[in-house]
Protein backbone atom coordinates (compact mmCIF):
# COMPACT_ATOMS: atom_id res chain seq x y z
CA UNK A 1 0.00 0.00 0.00
CA UNK A 2 1.41 3.55 -0.59
CA UNK A 3 2.39 5.48 2.18
CA UNK A 4 2.03 9.00 3.05
CA UNK A 5 4.22 11.87 4.23
CA UNK A 6 2.72 13.46 7.07
CA UNK A 7 4.33 16.58 7.93
CA UNK A 8 4.13 17.68 11.37
CA UNK A 9 5.31 21.53 11.63
CA UNK A 10 6.65 23.99 14.93
CA UNK A 11 5.85 26.63 16.24
CA UNK A 12 5.39 30.16 15.07
CA UNK A 13 3.13 29.01 12.02
CA UNK A 14 0.17 30.83 13.10
CA UNK A 15 -1.94 32.16 10.47
CA UNK A 16 -0.28 30.25 7.87
CA UNK A 17 -1.96 29.00 5.03
CA UNK A 18 -1.24 24.94 5.48
CA UNK A 19 -0.99 24.46 2.14
CA UNK A 20 1.24 26.55 1.38
CA UNK A 21 3.53 25.21 4.22
CA UNK A 22 2.97 22.01 2.79
CA UNK A 23 4.50 23.40 -0.85
CA UNK A 24 7.58 24.77 1.25
CA UNK A 25 8.11 21.64 2.92
CA UNK A 26 8.01 19.53 -0.40
CA UNK A 27 10.06 21.47 -2.32
CA UNK A 28 12.70 21.06 0.03
CA UNK A 29 12.67 17.16 0.65
CA UNK A 30 12.17 16.98 -3.18
CA UNK A 31 15.34 19.24 -3.53
CA UNK A 32 16.77 16.48 -1.26
CA UNK A 33 15.36 13.50 -3.17
CA UNK A 34 16.97 14.78 -6.32
CA UNK A 35 20.16 14.89 -4.87
CA UNK A 36 19.77 11.78 -3.45
CA UNK A 37 19.05 9.79 -7.10
CA UNK A 38 15.72 9.15 -5.63
CA UNK A 39 12.17 9.92 -7.01
CA UNK A 40 10.28 13.04 -6.12
CA UNK A 41 7.04 12.82 -4.41
CA UNK A 42 3.75 14.21 -5.75
CA UNK A 43 1.71 16.89 -3.64
CA UNK A 44 -0.90 14.42 -3.39
CA UNK A 45 1.20 12.22 -1.42
CA UNK A 46 1.69 14.16 1.54
CA UNK A 47 -0.53 15.49 4.17
CA UNK A 48 0.45 18.54 6.93
CA UNK A 49 -1.89 18.84 9.82
CA UNK A 50 -2.37 22.56 11.01
CA UNK A 51 -2.17 23.63 14.99
CA UNK A 52 -0.54 26.85 14.53
CA UNK A 53 -3.84 28.68 15.31
CA UNK A 54 -4.21 26.26 18.79
CA UNK A 55 -0.58 26.52 20.04
CA UNK A 56 -0.85 30.74 19.43
CA UNK A 57 -4.20 31.21 21.42
CA UNK A 58 -2.69 29.41 24.29
CA UNK A 59 0.18 30.39 24.26
CA UNK A 60 -1.27 34.10 24.34
CA UNK A 61 -3.69 33.32 27.67
CA UNK A 62 -3.22 35.62 30.52
CA UNK A 63 -1.61 33.68 33.57
CA UNK A 64 -4.48 33.00 36.44
CA UNK A 65 -1.36 32.47 39.15
CA UNK A 66 1.89 33.73 39.98
CA UNK A 67 4.65 31.47 40.33
CA UNK A 68 6.55 30.29 43.01
CA UNK A 69 9.91 32.50 42.50
CA UNK A 70 12.62 34.47 44.20
CA UNK A 71 13.26 37.98 43.40
CA UNK A 72 10.11 38.87 41.06
CA UNK A 73 9.90 42.28 40.32
CA UNK A 74 7.45 44.27 41.34
CA UNK A 75 6.55 45.79 38.17
CA UNK A 76 4.86 42.81 35.99
CA UNK A 77 6.11 44.85 32.79
CA UNK A 78 9.90 44.53 33.87
CA UNK A 79 11.83 43.73 31.09
CA UNK A 80 13.75 40.39 30.78
CA UNK A 81 13.63 37.76 28.84
CA UNK A 82 11.27 35.84 30.38
CA UNK A 83 8.32 36.99 32.09
CA UNK A 84 7.88 36.82 35.80
CA UNK A 85 4.01 36.04 35.81
CA UNK A 86 3.35 33.04 33.21
CA UNK A 87 1.11 30.50 34.55
CA UNK A 88 2.91 28.43 37.46
CA UNK A 89 3.45 24.99 35.44
CA UNK A 90 4.24 26.88 32.25
CA UNK A 91 7.15 29.11 34.02
CA UNK A 92 8.32 26.08 35.73
CA UNK A 93 9.36 23.77 32.37
CA UNK A 94 10.58 26.93 31.22
CA UNK A 95 12.75 27.45 34.03
CA UNK A 96 13.65 24.02 33.54
CA UNK A 97 14.40 24.09 29.48
CA UNK A 98 16.68 27.17 30.30
CA UNK A 99 19.00 25.11 33.09
CA UNK A 100 19.14 22.28 30.44
CA UNK A 101 20.46 24.52 27.73
CA UNK A 102 22.85 25.72 30.13
CA UNK A 103 23.92 22.27 31.11
CA UNK A 104 24.39 21.36 27.47
CA UNK A 105 25.89 24.40 26.53
CA UNK A 106 28.61 24.31 29.71
CA UNK A 107 27.92 27.45 31.36
CA UNK A 108 28.45 26.30 34.71
CA UNK A 109 32.52 27.40 34.63
CA UNK A 110 31.47 30.61 32.92
CA UNK A 111 28.17 31.50 35.74
CA UNK A 112 28.76 29.10 38.73
CA UNK A 113 26.53 31.21 40.73
CA UNK A 114 23.59 30.33 38.53
CA UNK A 115 23.89 26.35 38.72
CA UNK A 116 23.14 25.90 42.29
CA UNK A 117 19.94 23.95 40.44
CA UNK A 118 18.04 20.92 41.37
CA UNK A 119 14.61 19.96 39.77
CA UNK A 120 13.44 20.21 43.17
CA UNK A 121 14.28 23.88 43.59
CA UNK A 122 13.81 26.17 40.82
CA UNK A 123 15.53 28.97 39.88
CA UNK A 124 14.85 32.78 40.97
CA UNK A 125 13.84 34.51 38.01
CA UNK A 126 16.69 37.35 38.00
CA UNK A 127 18.81 34.38 37.85
CA UNK A 128 16.62 32.78 34.82
CA UNK A 129 17.34 35.85 33.01
CA UNK A 130 20.96 35.68 33.62
CA UNK A 131 21.15 32.60 32.42
CA UNK A 132 19.17 32.74 29.12
CA UNK A 133 21.18 36.25 28.84
CA UNK A 134 24.34 33.86 28.67
CA UNK A 135 22.65 31.81 26.65
CA UNK A 136 21.96 33.73 23.63
CA UNK A 137 25.60 35.23 24.42
CA UNK A 138 27.29 31.80 23.61
CA UNK A 139 24.97 30.85 20.85
CA UNK A 140 24.71 34.41 19.19
CA UNK A 141 20.80 33.44 18.62
CA UNK A 142 18.63 36.54 19.45
CA UNK A 143 17.21 36.71 22.62
CA UNK A 144 13.38 37.29 21.83
CA UNK A 145 13.51 34.02 19.02
CA UNK A 146 15.07 31.53 22.34
CA UNK A 147 12.07 33.13 24.83
CA UNK A 148 9.48 32.31 22.35
CA UNK A 149 10.89 29.29 21.64
CA UNK A 150 10.81 28.33 24.83
CA UNK A 151 7.27 29.58 25.91
CA UNK A 152 5.78 27.42 23.37
CA UNK A 153 7.39 24.41 24.14
CA UNK A 154 6.46 24.76 27.89
CA UNK A 155 2.87 25.92 26.65
CA UNK A 156 2.56 22.64 24.44
CA UNK A 157 3.19 20.63 27.21
CA UNK A 158 1.51 21.87 30.04
CA UNK A 159 -1.63 24.01 28.22
CA UNK A 160 -1.87 22.26 24.97
CA UNK A 161 -1.02 19.17 24.24
CA UNK A 162 -4.34 17.29 23.95
CA UNK A 163 -6.15 19.71 21.38
CA UNK A 164 -3.13 19.87 19.81
CA UNK A 165 -2.67 16.21 19.36
CA UNK A 166 -6.47 15.90 18.16
CA UNK A 167 -6.25 18.76 15.42
CA UNK A 168 -2.86 16.94 13.87
CA UNK A 169 -5.23 13.06 13.96
CA UNK A 170 -7.70 14.35 12.38
CA UNK A 171 -5.53 14.70 9.14
CA UNK A 172 -3.09 11.84 9.43
CA UNK A 173 -4.75 9.27 7.36
CA UNK A 174 -6.78 6.49 9.23
CA UNK A 175 -5.11 3.63 7.61
CA UNK A 176 -2.12 2.51 5.51
CA UNK A 177 1.61 3.37 5.88
CA UNK A 178 3.50 6.34 7.01
CA UNK A 179 6.10 8.30 6.95
CA UNK A 180 6.05 10.77 9.93
CA UNK A 181 8.62 14.17 9.18
CA UNK A 182 8.70 16.35 11.89
CA UNK A 183 10.03 19.62 12.71
CA UNK A 184 11.12 21.66 16.08
CA UNK A 185 8.93 21.39 18.66
CA UNK A 186 6.54 19.16 16.03
CA UNK A 187 9.10 16.22 17.00
CA UNK A 188 7.55 16.84 20.32
CA UNK A 189 4.42 16.71 18.77
CA UNK A 190 5.58 13.54 16.96
CA UNK A 191 7.21 11.44 19.69
CA UNK A 192 3.47 11.83 21.66
CA UNK A 193 1.67 10.23 18.31
CA UNK A 194 4.09 7.65 18.21
CA UNK A 195 2.85 6.50 21.79
CA UNK A 196 -0.32 5.69 20.26
CA UNK A 197 0.20 2.22 18.24
CA UNK A 198 -2.92 3.03 16.20
CA UNK A 199 0.15 5.57 14.62
CA UNK A 200 3.49 3.95 15.64
CA UNK A 201 2.66 0.72 14.01
CA UNK A 202 1.90 2.32 10.57
CA UNK A 203 5.04 4.24 10.98
CA UNK A 204 7.75 3.25 8.42
CA UNK A 205 10.28 5.73 9.23
CA UNK A 206 10.45 8.81 11.45
CA UNK A 207 12.60 11.77 10.53
CA UNK A 208 12.83 14.23 12.99
CA UNK A 209 15.03 18.18 11.79
CA UNK A 210 15.71 20.70 14.65
CA UNK A 211 14.42 19.00 17.36
CA UNK A 212 14.35 20.06 21.46
CA UNK A 213 13.99 16.12 22.33
CA UNK A 214 17.71 16.29 23.64
CA UNK A 215 16.89 18.42 26.24
CA UNK A 216 15.88 16.81 29.71
CA UNK A 217 12.46 19.40 30.82
CA UNK A 218 11.15 17.97 27.56
CA UNK A 219 12.00 14.44 28.02
CA UNK A 220 10.25 14.22 31.27
CA UNK A 221 7.43 15.84 30.18
CA UNK A 222 7.35 13.44 27.24
CA UNK A 223 4.23 10.48 26.87
CA UNK A 224 5.37 8.11 27.89
CA UNK A 225 8.41 10.31 30.30
CA UNK A 226 11.52 9.33 29.80
CA UNK A 227 14.71 8.81 26.85
CA UNK A 228 12.29 5.73 25.39
CA UNK A 229 12.48 4.98 21.60
CA UNK A 230 9.26 4.90 20.16
CA UNK A 231 10.48 1.19 19.16
CA UNK A 232 12.25 -0.88 16.94
CA UNK A 233 10.14 -1.17 14.19
CA UNK A 234 10.49 2.64 14.24
CA UNK A 235 13.35 3.94 11.87
CA UNK A 236 14.61 7.55 13.14
CA UNK A 237 16.78 9.73 11.50
CA UNK A 238 17.03 12.80 13.67
CA UNK A 239 19.02 16.18 12.17
CA UNK A 240 20.78 18.76 13.50
CA UNK A 241 22.55 21.98 12.63
CA UNK A 242 24.93 22.63 15.52
CA UNK A 243 23.94 25.91 15.16
CA UNK A 244 20.70 25.48 15.76
CA UNK A 245 19.29 26.95 19.01
CA UNK A 246 16.76 24.62 18.98
CA UNK A 247 18.57 21.30 18.52
CA UNK A 248 21.21 21.55 22.22
CA UNK A 249 21.64 17.91 23.07
CA UNK A 250 22.41 16.22 20.10
CA UNK A 251 23.53 13.41 18.81
CA UNK A 252 20.40 11.62 20.23
CA UNK A 253 21.52 8.13 19.64
CA UNK A 254 23.54 8.02 22.90
CA UNK A 255 20.34 9.39 24.84
CA UNK A 256 18.01 7.35 23.05
CA UNK A 257 19.24 4.34 21.55
CA UNK A 258 18.83 2.00 17.99
CA UNK A 259 17.15 2.09 15.70
CA UNK A 260 18.36 5.78 15.42
CA UNK A 261 20.56 7.78 13.13
CA UNK A 262 21.93 11.32 13.37
CA UNK A 263 23.01 13.89 10.47
CA UNK A 264 24.57 16.39 10.98
CA UNK A 265 24.52 19.00 8.34
CA UNK A 266 25.07 22.63 7.23
CA UNK A 267 22.65 25.00 7.16
CA UNK A 268 23.99 27.93 6.38
CA UNK A 269 22.41 31.33 7.50
CA UNK A 270 18.77 30.07 8.78
CA UNK A 271 20.51 26.95 10.83
CA UNK A 272 16.71 25.82 11.79
CA UNK A 273 14.78 26.37 8.26
CA UNK A 274 12.83 23.04 7.72
CA UNK A 275 13.26 23.91 3.95
CA UNK A 276 17.04 23.63 4.79
CA UNK A 277 16.96 20.25 6.54
CA UNK A 278 14.46 18.33 4.01
CA UNK A 279 16.75 19.56 1.35
CA UNK A 280 20.01 17.45 2.59
CA UNK A 281 20.10 14.00 1.07
CA UNK A 282 21.42 12.71 4.17
CA UNK A 283 17.86 13.88 5.43
CA UNK A 284 16.01 13.02 2.44
CA UNK A 285 16.90 9.66 1.73
CA UNK A 286 15.87 7.82 4.59
CA UNK A 287 12.30 9.18 3.61
CA UNK A 288 12.75 8.24 -0.31
CA UNK A 289 13.33 4.95 1.21
CA UNK A 290 10.52 4.05 3.36
CA UNK A 291 8.01 5.18 0.68
CA UNK A 292 9.89 3.26 -2.19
Amino acid sequence: MTATVVFVHGRAQEFRIPDEMAREWLAGLNAGLTKAGLPTLAPERVVLPFYGNILYQAATLPGADRPHLEGLPADPDTPGPLHPYLPADVGEIERRLVADMGAVLELEAAEPELFGWTPDRLLSWDATRRLLLAIAERTRADQEIITAHLRDVAVYLTRARDEVLDAVRRDVPASGPLVLVTHSLGTVVGRDLLDEPAVRDRTRAWITAGSPLGLEAVQRNLRPPGTRHPGPTVEWTSAYDVRDIVALGHPLRPIYGDPLTDVRVENGDRPHAIERYLAHAEVAAPIGRALG
